[in-house]
């Protein structure tokens, strides 16, 4: 290579390399270290020449990294390996070291792969966690059918039921612990980002600002609240109930961090992030986003436990005090609005909870609202198309109750036939969103055109691409989330049908 090059040219490369080349020689003597493998010591190359590695790493003997070097010395052989390394202040990087046996003693070449391996630990927890959500959507699906038989039927008995009838007490017990594992389908399909959500571009101040109230109630006396608002802040397409929700969340987190008391902190902002930041987090694009930060001064958090807070059901409390849930349905909200979070927190100072919400171009817009219905009963004929038995059964008695003439279908196949068979108009299709077969959306398609005068209203336990894109409900469809409760049908039902009387009514143009 001296020939080639000549030693000051060959210096020139070997110093302008992103690899670092050290050589250390057979007394474990520093002899040669070019300008990227002083960097990754962070001392000045002058320092270590000429030192002993014992010297100036007390202990590094008793390393795998000494004894692969005093291998390769002894067995001549060369070798690869992965390498931590921790620096004074407590901070480590990862280096991918090759060490290769020279007349002097060894020479190693080190890559530094610390932000690689960053991104890698990111994919991984990505994966993941995406995983983790389907088998909770999926379950949570199973479980919004169970739960509609036992809403629905004991909210039947209760209706039928005196005041003072004896059992009644047990049946509202009932419908209590179902209404409490509605609620829980409920936070597993937000972690699975497979609710149907209902955005509008609005200002996140005027949504934080809301809870204000609620939160110094549920924080208590002993947390001072602190609310830094930016003033003119950018707007965002959101779910206004959905943050609600992230803050309250957020907030009852950091109380319980805070056992003795403490200092809360709400803050929003516009922030860009740009390229650098986006590449040291997964799943980030540089950009404008709209900031919602939570800091609390509580008892902070590891970095196993930071790596797992997000996970459903992964909680730090004790047994029955919490169910592990309130994390993962902030992660699931934000993810499933476009957003990003991330947790920054030591052991004994606290931790901030950073939310990130992409910035959304328009005026604000209000909230949709539908009129009260002035009656929940009719008198028109609903085709209800339900595959699992007991939800259609329980769906059905509901609609009967409340005065509707109904078809009850297993699949789309029946309810082909039961169109064609049937002499007179319906007013409504109310069909399961999944389907063995043939879907929901494609069975209202194919019945649009033999009867084009039929709404169409929806019901699922979850959310699928046959409706529903990113989140947001397909323009002018309508659709009512399992468990089916007697109430809810029945008010999103009338609400369909008087919807077409509107239409019917209007004037035309």
């Amino acid at each position: 290579m001296d020939r080639l090059l000549g030693s000051h040219d060959l210096g020139n490369v070997l110093g302008s390399l992103r690899e670092g080349i050290q050589v250390i020689d057979r007394s474990w003597r520093y002899i040669y270290l070019n300008k990227a493998a002083a960097e990754h010591s962070r001392r000045p190359a002058g320092e270590l020449i000429g030192r002993s590695m014992q010297e100036a790493y007390p202990g590094i003997e008793q390393t795998p990294l000494f004894a692969a070097l005093e291998r390769c010395m002894q067995e001549r052989v060369a070798i690869a390996m992965d390498n931590e390394f921790s620096y004074p202040d407590g901070a480590t990087r990862h280096f991918e070291l090759h060490i290769e046996p020279c007349d002097q003693g060894v020479v190693v070449l080190s890559i530094d792969v610390t932000e690689g391996r960053k991104t890698e630990a990111q994919l991984r927890h990505a994966q993941k966690m995406e995983a983790v959500g389907r088998l909770a959507g999926s379950v949570a699906h199973d479980f919004n059918n169970l739960l509609s038989v036992i809403l629905g039927y004991s909210s039947m008995l209760l209706m039928d039921l005196k005041p003072v009838d004896p059992i009644r007490g047990d049946i509202d017990m009932i419908r209590l612990a179902g209404e409490k594992a509605a609620a829980l389908t409920r936070q597993l399909l937000a972690f699975s980002r497979q609710q149907v959500l209902a955005p509008r571009v609005l200002e996140l101040n005027e949504v934080v600002q809301g809870s204000e109230s609620m939160l110094r109630r549920l924080l208590g006396e002993d947390v001072q609240l602190v609310m830094l608002y930016e003033r003119r802040l950018s707007r965002v397409r959101v779910d206004a109930g959905q943050i609600d929700q992230v803050v309250m969340n957020l907030a009852l987190n950091a109380r319980d961090a805070m056992p003795t008391g403490g200092k809360l902190t709400i803050e929003t902002r516009d922030v860009t992030l740009d390229a650098s930041y986006a590449a040291a987090h997964f799943g980030v694009s540089p950009g404008a986003y709209v900031m919602l930060a939570v800091s609390d001064t509580g008892i902070g958090m590891d970095k196993e436990t930071q790596s797992r807070i997000f996970e459903p059901f992964f909680t730090t409390k004790e047994a029955g005090k919490g169910t592990g849930l309130g994390l993962s349905t902030v992660f699931g909200i934000v993810k499933q609005s476009g957003g990003h979070i991330w947790v920054y927190s030591e052991l004994g100072s606290g931790s901030t909870f950073k939310v990130y919400l992409p910035v959304a171009e328009g005026e604000v817009e209000p909230p949709q609202s539908f009129p009260e219905p002035s009656s929940l009963r009719g008198s028109e004929t609903i085709l209800l198309v339900e595959d699992q038995d007991e939800v259609r059964a329980v769906a059905q008695e509901i609609l009967l109750r409340h005065g509707y003439h109904v078809i009850a279908a297993q699949n789309a196949g029946e309810a082909l036939l039961s169109c064609e068979r049937h002499p007179r108009s319906i007013q409504l299709l109310l069909t399961d969103v999944i389907m063995p077969q043939m879907s929901g959306r494609e069975l209202a398609e194919r019945l649009a055109k033999v009867r084009p005068e039929m709404k169409v209203l929806y019901m699922s336990g979850y959310t699928d691409s046959a409706i529903v894109h990113h989140g947001i409900l397909d323009p002018g469809l309508a659709y009512v989330q399992k468990p089916l409760v007697p109430a809810v049908l029945a008010r999103r039902v009338r609400e369909v049908l008087d919807s077409l009387a509107r239409r019917s009514s209007a004037p035309s143009r």
